[in-house]
């Protein structure tokens, strides 16, 4: 009884993230593999690409520091490892805020949210 609690709260902490980050924030979310990442500099990222499972192609643009350096992005990219990528569309363009690894449930695929 006491794993199963445990196994609870461990999923709760996981999904609160994303449903606070989905919030009246406008952001959203997308699940995907890395195409083509630009540094900005040896820290930020200038742009990236992503392709979801539906193999519809995101273009993001960065204005800050997103929690990841392209050299990371650049290893996801080669071994075709997904990413999660939270965004906002701002005048047209979308802006990711934050880039992460792409939390796999062992027996779930993530979800997708576009």
């Amino acid at each position: 009884m006491d794993n199963l609690k445990v196994m609870l709260a461990a999923i709760v902490v996981l999904l609160l993230p994303s449903v606070a980050c989905a919030g009246d924030t406008g952001e959203q979310v997308v699940i995907g593999r890395v195409v083509d990442v630009i540094a900005r500099n040896i820290v930020e990222i200038e742009s990236l690409t992503v392709q979801d499972a539906d193999d519809q192609i995101w273009e993001f643009t960065t204005t800050d520091y997103v929690g990841v350096s392209a050299g990371h992005l650049r290893q996801h990219q080669v071994l075709g490892e997904k990413i999660q990528v939270t965004y906002r569309k701002i005048g047209g363009q979308l802006n990711a805020s934050d880039v992460r690894d792409a939390v796999v449930v062992p027996g779930n695929a993530p979800s997708e949210t576009p």
